[in-house]
């Protein structure tokens, strides 16, 4: 019955294969941050590069705490019994996994949340001021917790391997996930990660820096 569930070596590669797994995780952190470099020039121009700035000003403490507090909200959010339950698509050993769709009512109180703290002095220009510390600590925990998903993905089940991320070579299936849907509990990091923190914190921050800019 094992070997039923058990998903196929992954022979076809994307991304490059290899090489692509390699160099991208690489290029294209360093792409976002040349580009808020480049932001900061007085004619925000791409060429000639952008000076680098001092090492205090890529890394700030706070900055990797005020993302992992906001991780934090939205993983609260997220277990709030509010809101349908959906089932996926059925997986290799027949089962299928549980989603909350409880999203727009996370971004609505988010929202809610901010507004009541803004008239309280929350500065939420520290954003604008501090994105390239921000998108730096951005990165380490992206980095951090890939590395942990791929940790955890090695003591998964046989049928809970993701088809493109099997290849056997460690740095492809790293790159491009070997568990198919990691989770802790009932908790789904993937379905998580890919739609919480990132998209709200998109929605409620384009406002922050127009508001900035004004």
């Amino acid at each position: 019955m094992a070997e039923k569930h058990k998903v196929p070596r992954t022979t076809e590669l994307e991304f490059g294969g290899t090489l692509g797994a390699l160099c991208l995780p690489i290029l294209l952190p360093l792409t976002v941050l040349y580009l808020l470099l480049s932001c900061r020039t007085p004619d925000a121009s791409l060429l000639p590069p952008p000076p680098l700035p001092p090492p205090a000003q890529l890394w700030l403490p706070e900055t990797l705490l005020l993302l992992l507090g906001w991780g934090a909200l939205q993983g609260g959010l997220y277990l709030l019994p509010i809101g349908k339950v959906a089932e996926g698509m059925v997986l290799r050993d027949g089962t299928r996994l549980k989603y909350p769709i409880n999203g727009f009512s996370a971004l609505l109180i988010t929202g809610g949340l901010l507004a009541v703290a803004l008239p309280c002095g929350l500065p939420l220009g520290y954003v604008y001021d501090h994105m390239l510390p921000l998108a730096v600590s951005a990165g380490v925990i992206s980095l951090s917790l890939s590395l942990l998903l791929y940790l955890k993905s090695l003591c998964a089940p046989a049928s809970a391997i993701a088809p493109g991320g099997n290849t056997g070579n460690p740095l492809y299936d790293f790159f491009m996930g070997h568990e198919l849907n990691p989770r802790i509990g009932s908790f789904d990091l993937k379905y998580f990660c890919e739609l919480r923190p990132g998209l709200i914190g998109w929605v409620r921050g384009t406002p922050i820096m127009t508001l900035m800019k004004r």
